[in-house]
């Protein structure tokens, strides 16, 4: 491989004021699949009853003695057969017609969810005559504690309770093992295959459990330095208010996450918080800009990368080698250290992957028959593993690398170009940062907020994110 030496050029770091951003979000739950910025809370369910009905949201409508509807009412026929949202366990199955509910069952689900069926039948087919005769309103077999799998015969939709003096209907009712309520319209909406807002499947990502030890916050970055802050990452200074000589093109956090550097494509520098200026490349003449910077596992020294592959190493940094040499088929979009800081691999644009030092390669999109154009890559906890992200947001896994989720698999019908994925401290689990400021999370990863829940558009578009936590963190 070509070494290639670099004199090391001061460039002043600067600490500029800034805006700081910071968000609370209460409540975010979204259970299936990992999610974007929190949007309505659902769950995959077979839909609760055969043949055709017609529902609204009419989540939260009012309702008699001053209450509100916690469900959605799926309007039918007497003794169409009603259906297990969901394999679990039949908590109540009730013969009662007095009071507001009359006849009704409860379905539980392994993860403590509940699932109501409420005004069900209490007459014989064909009258109104409330005989309330129990074949009528639960099929053999169906008795609390009995165990049933979605799409099972539960009961008849009827009109009992409050519901005699209205058209039959299923009141349909989701809450959290908690007893809080959620609007079961996406829910439903979804299990029908219809678009749900923005919304138009369930997705098919692997289930999500966020870890708030995965990261405790994490920044955003604007074209022209701009830094926005989430969670526990603090604002530290951006260039916002700077004219540069270049524009700014990556960001790399300090290992323990309580600073970061901004560097720009001729190379300068920018350092804040705790995070050291070591070097720059910014009175360089360089072949190709600078794409993408890494800090080493003490956070005194980094890498800066440039398109053609060309590595310069400041600080403690180690130069391994470099493509600078090379004839690529694509450039050069993203560097990632190994976590002992004696390897890196750099990823091009085509999903090339070259491994230097003590980096493994584990292999490529190329090596896949994938055509595709890379945009960011991060490592796995151990170094023996690493994820790509295209600009479509597929995610590809290599090595130990676990497969977390995408992009396409959120079920979003409408989702944002990928231009940044960052492994959780832990290495189960990755943010990826969407081009319109969303943030998605995948595996562990916790989320602490978006430029695009909070409704600020930066001046600059956003090109990249980076992660208070206490692994090494890389652009591109």
């Amino acid at each position: 491989m070509h070494i290639r030496r670099t004199s090391l050029v001061h460039l002043p770091a600067l600490v500029v004021a800034g805006v700081v951003v910071s968000l609370v979000v209460l409540g975010a739950v979204v259970p299936v699949p990992a999610s974007a910025d929190p949007g309505p809370e659902l769950r995959r369910i077979h839909f609760p009853v055969a043949d055709a009905v017609t529902f609204s949201d009419d989540f939260g409508d009012p309702r008699s003695g001053g209450r509100t509807h916690e469900g959605n009412d799926l309007m039918g026929q007497k003794m169409q057969h009603l259906l297990a949202a969901v394999d679990g366990t039949v908590r109540l199955a009730r013969i009662d017609t007095a009071g507001l509910a009359g006849n009704m069952l409860t379905l539980v689900d392994d993860d403590g969810w509940r699932y109501s069926y409420i005004h069900l039948n209490n007459d014989s087919p064909g009258t109104d005559d409330n005989v309330n005769l129990p074949e009528l309103v639960f099929p053999a077999g169906i008795r609390a504690g009995a165990r049933v799998k979605a799409g099972q015969h539960l009961s008849f939709l009827g009109d009992s309770g409050n519901a005699e003096n209205t058209a039959p209907h299923l009141h349909f009712e989701i809450r959290r093992p908690d007893g809080a309520a959620i609007n079961p319209w996406t829910s439903l909406r979804l299990a029908k295959g219809l678009p749900a807002g923005t919304r138009c499947g369930y997705g098919t990502n692997p289930a999500a459990k966020a870890v708030p030890g995965a990261g405790a916050g994490y920044w955003a970055l604007s074209a022209d330095g701009g830094v926005f802050s989430f969670g526990a990452a603090r604002f530290h200074g951006s260039t916002g208010a700077i004219k540069l000589n270049k524009p700014i093109v990556g960001m790399a956090a300090t290992p323990a996450g309580d600073g970061y550097w901004l560097v720009a494509s001729d190379g300068g520098v920018f350092a804040f918080g705790s995070a050291t200026f070591h070097g720059s490349t910014g009175a360089l003449k360089l072949n190709k800009p600078i794409v993408a910077m890494a800090p080493t596992p003490s956070g005194k020294g980094y890498w800066l990368v440039a398109s053609d592959g060309g590595v310069f190493a400041f600080g403690d940094a180690t130069f391994l080698g470099s493509t600078g040499a090379i004839s690529l088929n694509k450039p050069i979009v993203a560097v990632s250290p190994t976590p002992a800081g004696t390897g890196y691999l750099l990823i091009a644009s085509d999903g090339g992957v070259f491994a230097f030092g003590d980096a493994l390669f584990a292999g490529s999109t190329p090596g896949l028959g994938i055509t595709t154009t890379i945009v960011s890559a991060g490592s796995s906890a151990t170094g023996l593993g690493y994820w790509m992200l295209a600009a479509d947001g597929g995610v590809f896994n290599f090595g130990d690398a676990a497969f977390k989720g995408s992009l396409p698999g959120t079920g979003l019908c409408r989702w944002p170009n990928g231009i940044r994925l960052l492994p959780t401290t832990t290495g189960a689990g990755y943010w990826v940062q969407g081009s319109d400021g969303q943030v998605f999370t995948f595996g562990d990863a916790p989320w602490h907020g978006s430029l695009f829940a909070s409704g600020i558009k930066p001046n600059a578009a956003i090109i990249d994110m980076a992660v208070a936590g206490r692994r090494p963190t890389s652009t591109g």
